[in-house]
């Protein structure tokens, strides 16, 4: 039987990537249904990114020498920007809006060598997060950064670069399979003349803009990029493939085709109301079922978040923070390709695995993070010696809250404050055992530690 308190948080670890110790404490304070309407209430703030400033002055345009020398210090910027997001993250009220804007990022893959452009994409999918999908789909085809990413610029009237416009429907809207290379070819020429001027902005170039008749999808017209935006939009197909990636996010990798049938239709119906949606979701008796709770292996970034609630983890140098993000496999800003991150069971292999089942101990300076960089194109075939990852963290909010005086008081208070799944019987003589040996004065740090230690703490 599932109880009231662990459907709160189990709606917290889904909607914004877990809760403090003293948060956890007030949740009998209120019913899940008002813990909703808080959630959202809290998310109608947009709080933007503003880490970097404009980078040109009294609107000056851009000039080779300037976009090159911006270009040499994005990569260090950029991580900057996602350092200042992670914070955000781990500390703001916003937290559904936040999480919205980490998927939707993820789902609008982008990552170019320009920081600040980089740093208005994010803004804008944060502004249009829980607002509608198709403004949010319109914004980010004209977003420079964007543009930049799959090319568009190059897209010029007699000779049509189709990048985007595949990507548009393969992984934005429609889905794979759902469109003819002849529907690619045509609306890549629907999306010709739009770039970004020397100020880093959307631009139309009417004059290079191919304005002939184009057969899209059954359709005749002298169509522009945002009737081909449109008409993808006016597809179910787009809510059904949407709403998919919703639910593996939030609900649960095992779709339920049912429950999938059913949000797609409401959220087409809804002309893409991403709120409504969500809130759908949250209300949804099936939400809270055992099957999804304790089902979603955290990524990288969930994974940090949750401890820099639980324990205040903070690395002892940003650069830490970096590569420790970048051996789990997720930087934010920093996405493998296109495609964005595959979430799930990619998140996991032997080395991953090792590295976040020690991080709890890492945070206690029990355990050295060992983390080597990946190689640069420039660097000589001499082996780099690896780096020690040193993180901090505070424990006294967490041992607050741990009840118990025997050794499997302590296990099983941890386990119930931290796991969303129950330990067996097998492993909980097994922390039993461990903590048997743990010295006195530090027997409660340890048995969070263990049950932090353990692949079932992975597990929301």
């Amino acid at each position: 039987m599932i109880s009231e308190n662990q459907k709160i948080r189990h709606l917290y670890l889904r909607a914004g990537m877990g809760f403090t110790p003293d948060e956890e404490t007030q949740f009998h304070n209120k019913n899940i249904e008002q813990h909703i309407e808080d959630i959202f209430k809290n998310s109608e703030k947009i709080e933007n990114l503003n880490y970097l400033p404009y980078p040109l002055k009294n609107g000056d345009e851009a000039s080779n020498t300037k976009i090159l020398l911006m270009i040499l210090k994005s990569v260090k910027d950029t991580q900057s920007i996602s350092i200042a997001w992670m914070s955000k993250l781990a500390t703001t009220k916003a937290s559904l809006r936040e999480h919205l804007t980490v998927f939707w990022h993820n789902h609008f893959s982008t990552s170019v060598p320009f920081a600040y452009l980089m740093q208005v994409q994010n803004n804008t999918i944060r502004k249009n997060a829980l607002g509608s999908f198709r403004e949010l789909t319109h914004a980010i085809a004209k977003d420079p950064a964007m543009i930049n990413y799959l090319n568009n610029q190059q897209n010029h009237k007699n000779n049509p670069n189709e990048n985007f416009a595949r990507e548009l429907m393969e992984l934005f809207t429609l889905g794979v399979g759902n469109y003819s290379e002849k529907d690619i070819k045509e609306s890549a020429r629907a999306f010709t003349g739009w770039t970004i001027d020397k100020k880093g902005e959307f631009l139309f170039k009417e004059d290079d803009h191919d304005d002939g008749i184009k057969e899209f999808r059954g359709k005749s017209g002298s169509f522009k990029g945002e009737d081909i935006i449109n008409m993808l939009l006016d597809d179910k197909q787009t809510a059904k493939h949407i709403v998919r990636k919703i639910y593996k996010e939030f609900v649960n990798e095992m779709e339920d085709e049912q429950n999938i049938n059913s949000l797609s239709a409401e959220f087409f119906n809804s002309n893409y109301d991403i709120k409504k949606l969500m809130n759908t979701i949250f209300s949804s008796s099936w939400f809270y079922d055992e099957k999804n709770i304790g089902s979603k292996i955290m990524s990288p970034v969930e994974l940090i978040i949750r401890m820099k609630k639980l324990v205040n983890l903070m690395p002892k140098e940003d650069m830490i923070q970096i590569k420790y993000q970048k051996v789990l496999g997720q930087l934010l800003l920093f996405p493998p390709s296109v495609a964005g991150w595959k979430g799930g069971r990619n998140w996991i292999d032997g080395a991953s695995l090792f590295l976040r089942l020690n991080l709890a101990y890492a945070s206690r300076g029990k355990f050295k993070i060992n983390a080597n960089d990946k190689p640069e194109f420039e660097d000589t075939e001499e082996v780099k010696p690896a780096k020690e990852l040193y993180f901090t963290s505070d424990w006294t909010s967490l041992l607050k809250y741990l009840k118990g005086e025997t050794d499997d008081q302590l296990i099983q208070s941890a386990a119930e404050m931290l796991l969303q799944t129950a330990l067996t019987e097998t492993e909980k003589q097994k922390f039993v055992g461990l903590l048997n040996q743990s010295p006195a004065e530090s027997k409660k740090i340890d048995a969070l530690t263990l049950i932090m230690s353990s692949p079932s703490f992975q597990l929301i």
